[in-house]
């Protein structure tokens, strides 16, 4: 609780600070709907399904692409329907040269919702690196996640994505502008555990690297800060690294003056056994305080 109000007081100071009439800081709060991997309990059998957890945000960054964000996870189906998670970032983007780029560390702060799967992977550092300029952009995106298990032992986990996409973008005379970008990508990773990173396409899959290929610096907007999404998969635990599936995503996101709406669409085909092909779907709704 003492770190929850720590972070809540540094909002409130940057926020202050984005009043300013130097407009240094930016800020963008909103809601994103999504589904996430939980227990379901049918009488005397346990498994995990999809559930649709509401995730409000807020994010404050500055002109040299620096900030920070906060999120609050709840389950809205499934066996309890309460808060799950809250998730604070810091992190660094850059979205205006010919390389893109996004650097975070996120931690996790689990409430102890018995419908979620437990997992020790509590923080996360997150990167990615997109070329732009070729019709075909290349991109990379990783993660790292560590934490402690009950016994205090410190374990860790690493993921990796790698793929093309091209962002089309639109606008018109009502204030209006939209982008549109289908990508492939394969991603590889360990799935021994249950995780909110990033990267993660097994068993929980999130936001991550969409959007980074905004030819605008209306692309650092995109990263609503909230780690949330799942889709459920059956996949075989690994300690070491494996090819686990390749992705078919679009990301689109329509500006209306200070308003953004932002649809995310995956389908995931498996490239190990005993699995099979999976969607997800992210949805968020935002507001761009003095755009």
């Amino acid at each position: 609780m003492k770190k929850i109000i720590i972070i809540l007081c540094l909002f409130s100071n940057l926020n202050g600070i984005a009043q300013e009439k130097n407009k240094q800081f930016s800020t963008q709060a909103g809601i994103t709907a999504s589904t996430t991997a939980a227990y379901s309990i049918s009488g005397i059998d346990t498994t995990l399904k999809n559930a649709f957890t509401l995730a409000p945000f807020v994010r404050i960054m500055s002109k040299s692409g620096l900030g920070v964000s906060y999120s609050v996870h709840t389950l809205l189906s499934g066996a309890e329907k309460k808060l799950f998670m809250h998730t604070a970032s810091a992190f660094y983007e850059e979205y205006d040269k010919p390389v893109n780029l996004s650097f975070s560390f996120t931690h996790f702060f689990f409430t102890n919702n018995s419908a979620i799967p437990y997992t020790p992977i509590t923080n996360e550092l997150y990167g990615y690196v997109a070329y732009k300029k070729l019709w075909l952009a290349p991109a990379v995106a990783t993660s790292i996640g560590f934490g402690q298990d009950e016994n205090s032992q410190t374990l860790a986990v690493f993921n990796v994505a790698a793929g093309v996409t091209h962002n089309f973008s639109f606008s018109s005379k009502t204030n209006s502008e939209g982008n549109i970008s289908p990508s492939i990508f394969l991603n590889g990773g360990s799935n021994k555990y249950y995780s909110f990173l990033q990267t993660a396409r097994y068993i929980t899959k999130n936001s991550g690297k969409k959007g980074f290929l905004s030819t605008t610096g209306r692309g650092r907007g995109r990263r609503n800060g909230t780690g949330t999404g799942g889709t459920t998969t059956t996949t075989t635990a690994t300690n070491s690294f494996t090819l686990n599936n390749v992705e078919l995503n679009v990301y689109s996101s329509f500006n209306f003056g200070n308003f953004e709406i932002v649809p995310v669409g995956s389908v995931f085909i498996p490239l190990v056994s005993n699995s099979q092909v999976s969607a997800y779907w992210q949805l968020k709704f935002a507001y761009n305080f003095g755009k």
